[in-house]
């Protein structure tokens, strides 16, 4: 028994752009919703960096923080050296790429204010 239906090439290659755009829309990372608070703009609120600048002493010598820092944003590149941004870029770098390292609450502001300390060093 033949088929009736027979695919021509141009059928079978949008199938092919098809199946391979369904692919990687499957495989494309996204990040998880901040379920605290959430810098929009691209800078952060000034309440976020009160709070972070609050624990600027501290942090210097928080080799924990530093661990988190390298940990989590060492997920997707290699983790820059916090001399890379000044202690005001900081907060926008953290703001936009924390949600998806995982980085939230507590442990984003401890790595912020980590970051901070030791960018002018």
């Amino acid at each position: 028994m033949t088929s009736r239906f027979e695919p021509t090439r141009a059928w079978r290659t949008g199938l092919v752009a098809t199946v391979g755009a369904l692919v990687l829309s499957a495989c494309a990372w996204g990040y998880p919703a901040d379920p605290g608070r959430r810098p929009r703009g691209g800078s952060a609120p000034a309440a976020y960096v009160d709070e972070t600048v609050a624990a600027w002493g501290a942090a210097a010598a928080d080799p924990a923080a530093e661990g988190i820092y390298r940990r989590r944003c060492g997920q997707c590149h290699e983790p820059f050296d916090p001399g890379h941004a000044s202690a005001a870029e900081w907060p926008m770098f953290v703001a936009r790429y924390g949600p998806r390292a995982g980085l939230f609450g507590a442990e984003r502001a401890r790595v912020l204010a980590w970051l901070q300390a030791s960018a002018g060093r």
